[in-house]
């Protein structure tokens, strides 16, 4: 058995999952060469790390002191706000948008179209553009 074949085999070998033929040839090449060995042994030192660190325990208090510091917070914030900030400040910020709706409406009201009362020429009032120009053309630009 070569190298490659050995190092392509190693995790079937360490989960048992190799016909018994080749496990037997992976044992032997791994008692036989060096390189083939390290990279089991550190294959299995990974495994073993890896198994640590899933196992790791989460503090059981950690939610309790978390949910008790943000009440905390909220309670502090919302009790440093005087009572007349708390009021005022919706209402001024509700005024100031009516106040800002009613000037877009009274300006947009203000303006009036041009009165453009000039003669058209009758010449230029028969013209019909919409027969001078054909749709596929403006399509293709």
């Amino acid at each position: 058995m070569n190298c490659q074949l050995c190092q392509e085999n190693l995790d079937a070998y360490r989960e048992g999952r190799l016909p018994a033929g080749m496990m037997t040839q992976v044992e032997s090449h791994l008692k036989t060469c060096d390189s083939c060995k390290r990279l089991s042994e550190i294959q299995i030192l990974a495994g073993r790390v890896i198994s640590v660190e899933k196992e790791t325990d989460v503090d059981p208090f950690l939610v309790t002191r978390v949910m008790a510091q943000i009440e905390r917070l909220d309670t502090e914030s919302f009790e440093n706000i005087p009572l007349v900030a708390r009021i005022l400040r919706p209402a001024l910020i509700t005024l100031s948008l009516s106040v800002a709706v009613l000037f877009g409406i009274m300006l947009g009201n203000l303006s009036r179209p041009a009165g453009n009362t000039g003669k058209i020429p009758l010449e230029l009032a028969l013209i019909n553009d919409a027969s001078l120009e054909s749709v596929d053309i403006l399509s293709l630009e």
